[in-house]
């Protein structure tokens, strides 16, 4: 079982979607210099990975497949990325190759974080 995969059962079967795991998923993807910063600033790599365990959590209580999760992700990635400081403002020319990108951002961070060691996802 992968990090993702463990953490996502975890939080599915001890909270529940109901009531949000927002709170419950920040030890696990954030450092805590980031949330001593005044106006609580989180970085878009965070937001990912925050979203690729929400997404992982309600894809384990429903039983969604991993390309499944993956492409209810790409479009709230997209959103993220397009609030990001590097492309908030500017025009996309080309859709096709942005969406492209989301997708790859989805699953490397996928991938990352199912690069963590299982042991991590701690109930």
């Amino acid at each position: 079982m992968t990090f993702l995969k463990k953490l996502g059962t975890i939080l599915a079967n001890v909270a529940g979607i109901a009531i949000g795991v927002g709170p419950i998923i920040g030890p696990f993807l954030g450092s805590g210099k980031a949330a001593q910063v005044t106006g609580t600033v989180v970085n878009d790599l965070t937001s990912i990975g925050a979203l690729i365990v929400q997404i992982e959590t309600m894809g384990a209580a429903v039983g969604l497949t991993g390309p499944q999760k993956l492409q209810a992700a790409i479009p709230l990635i997209g959103n993220i990325i397009k609030t990001s400081e590097m492309v908030a403002g500017k025009k996309i020319a080309n859709e096709a190759l942005f969406t492209q990108a989301v997708q790859e951002y989805a699953q490397a961070t996928v991938d990352l974080l199912n690069s963590i060691d299982q042991g991590e996802a701690k109930s």
